[in-house]
């Protein structure tokens, strides 16, 4: 009965040796696969997004678009919404240019609207990680501004991340969030003015 117990302990060790080294030999074979886009040169997206516009704060060169200031302060702003249509056409499997034109709202203390009606040309590249993917991008371009009877032409910086699902071949679905930098420049410095918002906006995105 001990030889019995004896053989079995051995081959039981023998066995579990063998699964260790076999899995040990199999990580060193070859590189651990590494997610890859599924696209390529020439395939395009478009997308729509909706979202809520949370105006933050403003930088040193003046408050919000209306009351300028030489200090910092908060925007005096309400919440708003966003909305935008984006273009795009991938240049690489990880790499998509495109266009995106959008709009937003938001109320003063007065329930004043004041309205944007960004026109971005926008840069993203996208971290593959199925079935999810990250995409990175910098848009810029012009932001019409609209408050009662005043109408201005800003410059717009808007970095942001998304974090999308793939849900099929066509189809994914995800968040964004998108920093907005609004340059509104006048010659005289104390009516120059920068405001900083967020958007927070659900995206669903089609390829093709």
């Amino acid at each position: 009965m001990k030889s019995l117990s004896r053989t079995a302990f051995i081959f039981m060790t023998f066995v579990l040796f063998t699964c260790v080294f076999s899995n040990a030999f199999a990580a060193d074979s070859g590189p651990v696969p590494v997610p890859v886009s599924q696209y390529s040169l020439g395939d395009q997206t478009l997308s729509i997004n909706l979202g809520l516009f949370v105006p933050l704060f403003l930088l040193p060169t003046g408050t919000w678009f209306l009351t300028p200031s030489s200090a910092g302060g908060p925007a005096h702003l309400s919440l708003g919404g966003v909305g935008s249509f984006s273009w795009a056409a991938y240049l690489t499997p990880r790499i998509r240019v495109g266009a995106d034109i959008g709009g937003t709202f938001t109320f003063s203390p007065n329930v004043n609207a004041l309205l944007m009606l960004p026109i971005l040309a926008k840069a993203t590249y996208v971290f593959p990680l199925y079935p999810f993917e990250i995409p990175v991008s910098f848009a810029v371009g012009m932001n019409i501004i609209k408050y009662v009877d005043q109408t201005t032409i800003d410059l717009l910086f808007r970095p942001g991340a998304s974090f999308f699902w793939i849900f099929n071949s066509s189809w994914s679905f995800g968040l964004n969030l998108n920093y907005w930098l609004d340059m509104q420049f006048s010659p005289d410095p104390t009516q120059s003015r920068i405001g900083n918002f967020l958007e927070v906006s659900l995206g669903a995105l089609y390829h093709y």
